[in-house]
Parts: C-alpha cells; structure tokens; sequence
C-alpha cells in the first residue's frame, strides 16, 4: 500500500553518482549495526523518470489520477524501514513557473499527509534543485505519523513530472548520506 509503515512500531546534497556501483558506494553504511541497501536506478513505470532505488524494488502499479495521468507507485520494505517512490507523468504539460509547480507539489504532498496520519512535521524545506534538470523544484519534510513511524519524504516536479521519493521506518534513518541520495535520486531520464 501507498506510504505503508514498517511492519514493527526523516541541506547540502551529496554529489550525484554516474554508475550503479558509484551509488552503491556512496550508500555504505556508516554502521555495523544497520545495512543501507544497495541501490540501482529504476525506471518509474513509463514516465520517463528514473530513481536510485533498492535492488530487487517491486514492479509500479498504475492508477489514473483525476485529470487522466497514470500515476506509479511501488515500495519494499528492507529491514524495518519502507522505500517508497510516486511517479507521475502529466497528462497535459502544465502552464506556469516552477514556483507555481513547487505549490502544486506541496498541496500533493499536504493530501498524502492526511491520507497516512501525520501529527507531527518539520515543516517544508522548499527552493530545491538538481544540477541534472534545472527545471524541477524539490520540497523536502521530515513526518511522524499517529503510530510514531519517522518519515523523511521529498518531492519533485517540472511542468511534465511529478515525483516523491520516501523513508518510512521506527525512528530517523540512521545513514543521513545514504538517506539524501535516495531522495535525491530522482532523474527525469529512464535508466539505460
């Protein structure tokens, strides 16, 4: 289910890896006691994104939005904490700037609060960019929901996409580097 908890009761970004075993390198654990996946880029259903995701991620399903776009999603859960991705493609580009873009992603990323119980938000990080599309705008939150599960969730869009990419665990992720390039993953190209 869409921004599911764990089944037991989230700046500077890092530099954007080129290759799978870049990525791989770069989400080293900083522990013994906690394993950060290993991370691959994965296409977004047919949306023309891609994301650093966990190896083995499950297929997206698709459902159609109001407005008739297929919206993706998928997540897996790795030892107690959740991976999440949304991905959407709209169906018109939209008319406008990206600041008016980045309020369209924050009232998304308000309905996808009530639907799983936030109580408790950091409150939105906005302005975010990515040196690959200067296009997108990225906001970015930390939540913790009505269960006391911690979540580290960040947003992009462009005039064409649409993405959140998520964190969902019993406490903060405990590998900052590992966490921001997962959420800074996003690519507004498909993976090779």
């Amino acid at each position: 289910p869409l921004l599911a908890c764990p089944s037991k009761s989230p700046t500077t970004p890092p530099p954007e890896p080129e290759t799978q075993a870049e990525a791989e390198t770069q989400a080293e654990p900083s522990s013994s006691e906690f394993a950060v996946p290993r991370l691959q880029r994965t296409n977004i259903g047919d949306t023309g994104l891609s994301a650093y995701l966990p190896l083995d991620f499950p297929s997206f399903t698709a459902e159609a939005s109001q407005d008739g776009s297929a919206v993706y999603t998928a997540e897996i859960e790795i030892d107690g904490f959740v991976y999440g991705c949304i991905g959407l493609r709209f169906n018109e580009p939209l008319e406008g700037s990206p600041d008016e873009f980045e309020q369209l992603l924050i009232a998304y990323l308000e309905f996808l609060k009530t639907e799983i119980g936030v109580i408790d938000a950091a409150g939105y990080g906005l302005g975010h960019t990515l040196e690959s599309e200067p296009a997108a705008r990225g906001v970015i939150d930390y939540w913790a929901d009505d269960e006391g599960h911690a979540y580290a969730i960040k947003g992009w869009v462009t005039g064409t996409h649409l993405a959140v990419l998520y964190i969902a665990g019993p406490t903060e992720y405990p590998v900052f580097n590992a966490q921001q390039l997962i959420l800074d993953g996003i690519r507004f190209t498909p993976a090779p």
